[in-house]
């Protein structure tokens, strides 16, 4: 099964990306894990209550989740997990560390600017990506294509697929 890499900011944007994967391995089930690159704290206070978990779930938005339905809903037959990750690492080593345990060797990426990776806990993970995953699809969309991102829908047969697709939310 593949394994691919999607950088994500938790916009509705960010998941057009995975659309793309699918699409692009239509023949195929993959793994889809979206990779978020958070700055770890470093106080002490703040470090104590870090959960990765309780991340996620905050940056996760009703807007985002449904977009994330939608995208199930249509690729159910292609998709065999879709997880989220978050990166605390700094570096080019850690990174590495990071993909090789989750033993992704693919990665589909926006051109700059189309994710927003702006917030002060997060920062753009492209050149970490682009230094350290074999096999990159670089993505370049039209602005006339970041609108609404499912519009196919699938309805045959979803609940019997979905028993994996979950992990991680």
């Amino acid at each position: 099964m593949k394994k691919i890499l999607v950088p994500t900011d938790f916009s509705v944007r960010s998941l057009k990306l995975a659309a793309y994967a699918l699409k692009l391995y239509h023949q195929e089930i993959i793994d889809i894990i979206l990779v978020y690159p958070y700055r770890i704290p470093l106080s002490d206070s703040e470090l104590y209550g870090f959960s990765p978990r309780r991340i996620v779930s905050e940056l996760k938005s009703e807007e985002f989740l449904r977009a994330r339905n939608e995208l199930v809903h249509r690729f159910y037959v292609n998709i065999g997990t879709i997880q989220v990750e978050l990166f605390t690492g700094l570096n080019s080593l850690a990174f590495q560390n990071f993909t090789d345990r989750l033993k992704v060797r693919t990665a589909v990426v926006p051109q700059k600017g189309f994710l927003d990776f702006s917030q002060s806990t997060t920062f753009d993970p492209l050149p970490l990506i682009q230094k350290n995953i074999p096999e990159i699809h670089r993505i370049c969309f039209k602005q006339e294509e970041v609108g609404e991102p499912f519009t196919e829908q699938r309805t045959k047969g979803i609940f019997s697929s979905l028993k994996n697709v979950f992990q991680g939310f």
